[in-house]
């Protein structure tokens, strides 16, 4: 293998990476949103709770559902760019009923904000908004580009 075909099979390898990583975020998204739908179809009908066992693995166990600082990255990451206060967090967690059993739940939210914020390598940052409140937002880093030298 020559410079060249590495140079080549590099770009292939980020972009082959690149498409999966936004393949992983639409089928979050999807399994999210889906999971909004079924849990506002039972709060219309909670008659249909009882035939939870027919519908097999379209349930998820509540023992499954994400926690702490994976359930905030997940929400971050589906929404990549945006910004969220602890208040708005723990909204979105609240409505996919993720909300930390906690006897102050926006705390134990910006505990795990600051810990991924804190956290190398997974593109949480932290900022403010006009009025003063922190905010909190995912943001990708795109990949390095070898189409030039960097001499």
């Amino acid at each position: 293998m020559n410079l060249e075909e590495a140079r080549q099979l590099l770009r292939r390898c980020q972009e082959d990476r690149q498409r999966a990583k936004e393949a992983v975020q639409a089928a979050q998204a999807t399994i999210e949103s889906s999971q909004l739908i079924i849990q506002g179809i039972l709060k219309g009908f909670p008659e249909l709770a009882d035939d939870e066992k027919e519908w097999g693995d379209l349930w998820e166990p509540e023992h499954e559902r994400p926690r702490g600082a994976e359930a905030v990255l997940s929400i971050l990451q589906v929404d990549e760019n945006k910004w969220f206060s602890v208040m708005q967090m723990v909204q979105s967690l609240t409505e996919r009923n993720w909300l930390p059993d906690s006897e102050n739940p926006p705390n134990a939210v910006r505990a795990a904000l600051e810990r991924l914020v804190a956290a190398d390598g997974n593109s949480v940052e932290k900022g403010r908004t006009k009025t003063g409140t922190v905010v909190y937002r995912y943001h990708e880093e795109e990949p390095p580009s070898f189409d030039e030298e960097p001499f």
